[in-house]
């Protein structure tokens, strides 16, 4: 036969069934595991992002530069 009997500590103090509105909600108990994956893969989907476009503001940069500075040797003349 199973003892279902609960033993609280020494210093427990019970809480009144309205107090135990403001205490739930701050638990991730209703999360499945499926729902953690998904929130962790846009977690990297934005550190992509992130990087993607340093990396690409970079690329546009040195596009830019290497513009300047072939215009800035061009002539108009056959010695191209």
């Amino acid at each position: 036969m199973m003892n279902n009997e609960v033993k609280m500590p020494a210093n427990f103090a019970a809480i009144d069934e309205n107090e135990m509105v403001y205490l739930q909600g701050g638990a991730t108990t209703e999360a499945t595991a499926w729902d953690v994956f998904l929130n962790v893969g846009k977690l990297f989907n934005y550190i992509a992002r992130v990087f993607s476009a340093g990396s690409s503001i970079v690329n546009n940069i040195n596009v830019i530069v290497t513009t300047f500075q072939t215009l800035s040797t061009f002539s108009l003349t056959a010695k191209n």
